[in-house]
């Protein structure tokens, strides 16, 4: 399995698929998971995707195949994005065009904050800016947890991450993000009750979008638009779904409107 060693805690599992011309100089898109998922979680977007970019899909500190930290590790945002930071040194990757879903949007927008020599255009899909406006429930979620387990905490809040789809597309889902070490997401849950980047969104330089449902309990498209349009340099697009995992839900809208996005800079 493709690892780096990012420090004595983390070798750091990635995929990186390619299937750009070879005589070519491809742009590398990253693509940045949320919580509970892996790399898997782009199955839709990588067709789209890697005939045009190399698509780079890590996954993040104690997810998927990378380690498990220790129990009493620091979680935070500042934290995964030095971790991808590190993956790009290491892979020799200058610049990339950044996608972050869930709380992954909210690491790469910090991410771009931090790095902003290192990101070339930032797509945002469903990635708060702090939990404390939403009806996302960081404390309840950890008790679930820690009561009934991953797998419990994803089937109970399953039908409002993905909305209108198959009970098998559903049971898929459960079934993956269930798999996540308790550990891990106690300790997530702990930290992110508590995140907000508000501030930092004005210094966000690269070009970006946000992408976010017209019909999610989770996320209002006022919550969404009152941070999107601290972001400078930023556009919001509202897709017709009463989904919060977007990028799952609706995945080759999502990775249709990226690529839209991006090519629009170059126009």
């Amino acid at each position: 399995m493709p690892t780096l060693h990012i420090d004595e805690s983390l070798d750091l599992y990635y995929e990186l698929d390619d299937f750009t011309d070879p005589w070519t100089a491809s742009e590398t898109i990253l693509l940045v998971h949320g919580v509970a998922d892996t790399s898997q979680a782009w199955f839709a977007w990588v067709p789209r995707l890697a005939r045009q970019f190399r698509v780079l899909r890590p996954d993040l500190r104690g997810f998927g195949h990378s380690s498990i930290p220790p129990a009493d590790y620091s979680w935070s945002l500042p934290g995964f994005a030095q971790d991808l930071r590190t993956l790009l040194d290491r892979l020799e990757i200058a610049t990339v065009h950044v996608v972050g879903q869930r709380v992954g949007g909210s690491v790469v927008m910090q991410f771009a904050h931090d790095y902003p020599d290192r990101v070339k255009s930032l797509t945002v899909i469903g990635g708060p800016a702090t939990l404390s406006k939403s009806a996302l429930n960081p404390d309840a979620w950890l008790t679930q947890v820690q009561q009934d387990g991953v797998e419990a905490w994803a089937r109970s809040t399953m039908d409002r991450r993905l909305g209108n789809v198959s009970p098998a597309m559903k049971e898929w889902w459960i079934s993956a993000m269930g798999k996540a070490s308790p550990q891990v997401m106690a300790g997530i849950f702990r930290y992110v009750g508590n995140m907000d980047i508000t501030a930092l969104l004005p210094q966000i330089q690269a070009p970006t979008l946000v992408i976010t449902s017209d019909q999610s309990a989770l996320a209002p498209v006022e919550t969404v638009r009152d941070w999107q349009t601290r972001i400078p340099n930023s556009q919001l697009l509202v897709l017709p779904s009463p989904a919060y995992h977007l990028a799952a839900a609706l995945p080759e809208e999502c990775a249709a409107a990226t690529l839209r996005f991006i090519a629009s800079l170059t126009d």
